[in-house]
């Protein structure tokens, strides 16, 4: 049988009569079990298929869906973890994390760390709703997980006892996760306020003072030919632009088609976070 995986499933608009036609044409076959070819004027049956949906409760650009669509599914719901449960998981894998690579004076930061990112991850959730023109502002635990993914991946020589450094590797990786969906700038401008209140509430910081450089960026590329690759801070913009264009020299050697490219610092920085 045949699986057809529909995502999104609600995000048809809605006509002035409630109206979605892209539902409409599914609920044909499942109401009829085909669609009719209008240049041979037959009706084409389509056996063995079977056709599953996602979708989230209405709001944000999510449109409710007609029961008479909906009673031809067994639907599957399940709630949302609550905060308290979360900061137990994450706090969990992070605290054996440090125990097991850093000094025993960052584990102060663990409880910090975690509100912080479910503060961006549950601010994102309630004001960066989707919409049809911003269909791609769906952010889940994936992301959350992502922020601690990135956050251990750095390398425990490189940060030592630095708190603040670890912090600023905390800031990359919500801006390397959240803030790059963002298409337009007062929706870059919002999360950038709200990245800064949340260092100065929960890691008791000023972010003026503990960010080092224009733009803060980490990579595991800062030393070319590397064995193993170490994800560390860029202290130095200048150091990074000339590593960036020894890498496209290299490419542009080792291929029949070079790019002539102008690595400017905000192209730098879109190949840093790839």
């Amino acid at each position: 049988r045949y699986c057809i995986f529909v995502d999104d499933m609600n995000m048809p608009l809605r006509e002035v009569y409630f109206a979605q036609p892209p539902i409409e044409i599914l609920r044909q076959w499942m109401d009829h079990g085909g669609w009719y070819n209008r240049q041979l004027y037959q009706f084409a049956n389509i056996i063995d298929v079977m056709f599953i949906g996602a979708m989230a409760p209405p709001g944000g650009g999510r449109q409710p869906v007609t029961n008479r669509f909906l009673r031809h599914f067994n639907h599957i719901a399940f709630p949302e973890m609550s905060d308290v449960s979360l900061k137990l998981v994450f706090g969990s894998i992070f605290v054996a994390h440090l125990d097991a690579f850093f000094p025993a004076q960052l584990k102060t930061i663990v409880d910090p760390l975690c509100e912080a990112s479910l503060g961006v991850y549950n601010a994102c959730l309630q004001t960066l709703l989707p919409t049809p023109a911003k269909s791609h502002y769906t952010f889940n635990l994936r992301d959350l997980a992502k922020i601690f993914q990135g956050v251990m991946m750095a390398d425990p020589k490189k940060i030592g006892e630095d708190e603040a450094m670890l912090v600023r590797l905390w800031s990359h990786e919500t801006m390397r996760i959240f803030r790059d969906r963002l298409t337009d700038a007062p929706d870059r401008e919002w999360f950038d306020n709200l990245q800064a209140t949340l260092i100065t509430d929960k890691f008791k910081k000023d972010w003026n003072k503990i960010k080092l450089t224009e733009r803060c960026m980490f990579g595991d590329y800062m030393v070319p030919g590397a064995d193993p690759r170490l994800y560390g801070e860029v202290g130095d913009l200048a150091v990074l632009r000339k590593t960036m264009e020894s890498y496209l020299e290299d490419y542009n050697a080792q291929t029949n088609k070079p790019m002539k490219l102008v690595l400017f610092l905000d192209a730098i920085e879109h190949v840093s976070k790839i």
